[in-house]
């Protein structure tokens, strides 16, 4: 599929107009105390001609009661400061963009957006797996707009292998899997009777150590493991904008979502082509 990749959307995202919004409009829920805190190593390709990976990041778990909560250690940060101290957070995001904006435009060159401590990372949603109420929430962004939608929690239909593996210390047995257009390999430990993992993975007999699709574009490997008691909240604004599922992928990734990035970079002085990169590849979901 081929998706015009606005870095500067990337910035967009995490705008200072769209955070203070977010913030007065937001009702604060603490759903559930986590018992667990889960760390992996993500890390996934944003152009399948080159096998380009995005940077580096770090997928954390927040496992409760009755809650498991998924996000990027990236978007997180940015989250965090944005509410700690939004004055200078304001403050260095403008300096940062008009510095980038002047370099660009004087040279015709400027640091990948994506590198920068201001975008969110490549997978900057934010996902309940709600046990209580059976079901997915997943809060998600197309350029500044957020937006909402509900997923089944379902576990994967996985096949264990006989296939063992050592992961970070712990004894792990091999499973697969056919889930929404791709083939994925699991790597699970019965040492650790969890049964979670990544993304909108779980339903193996442990806890899920490493998972990456056949053609290795998503990888995730577990880096940390430690118990930890801290409350598992959400901040779901009032005025998000709700949708289905596959709704949502075929506007984030088609015309529709262009057009947003599109008008929302107009908005600060920037044009369609002026900072534009063709790239390549799938979600991490393919069935829409």
């Amino acid at each position: 599929m081929k998706i015009k990749y606005l870095y500067i959307v990337c910035v967009i995202l995490i705008s200072i107009a769209c955070s203070c919004s977010s913030m007065r409009n937001s009702a604060r829920q603490i759903q559930d105390t986590s018992r667990f805190r889960i760390s992996y190593k993500f890390d996934m390709v944003i152009d399948t001609f080159t096998m380009e990976n995005f940077r580096d990041e770090i997928y954390v778990l927040q496992v409760g009661e009755n809650v498991t909560k998924g996000f990027t250690y990236q978007k997180f940060w940015n989250d965090s400061l944005r509410k700690a101290n939004p004055e200078l957070y304001a403050q260095l995001f403008r300096e940062y963009n008009d510095e980038w904006r002047i370099l660009f435009e004087t040279t015709g060159n400027a640091p990948p957006l994506n590198k920068t401590p201001f975008s969110p990372g490549a997978f900057a949603s934010v996902l309940f797996k709600d046990y209580k109420q059976n079901e997915i929430q997943v809060i998600d962004h197309i350029s500044i707009h957020s937006f909402f939608y509900i997923d089944e929690l379902k576990p994967q239909n996985w096949v264990i292998l006989d296939d063992t593996l050592r992961i970070l210390g712990y004894h792990c047995q091999k499973a697969i899997v056919h889930w929404r257009g791709r083939e994925w390999i699991a790597w699970f430990t019965p040492e650790i009777t969890i049964s979670e993992g990544p993304w909108k993975f779980y339903g193996l007999p442990g806890l899920i150590t490493k998972l990456h699709d056949s053609e290795d574009h998503y990888r995730f490997e577990l880096i940390g493991f430690e118990e930890k008691t801290e409350p598992i909240d959400t901040q779901i604004p009032r005025n998000i904008n709700k949708i289905e599922r596959k709704e949502f992928f075929k506007t984030k990734f088609g015309e529709r979502g262009q057009m947003i990035g599109e008008t929302d970079m107009a908005k600060i002085g920037m044009t369609s082509t002026s900072n534009q990169v063709e790239l390549k590849f799938g979600y991490i979901e393919l069935d829409y």
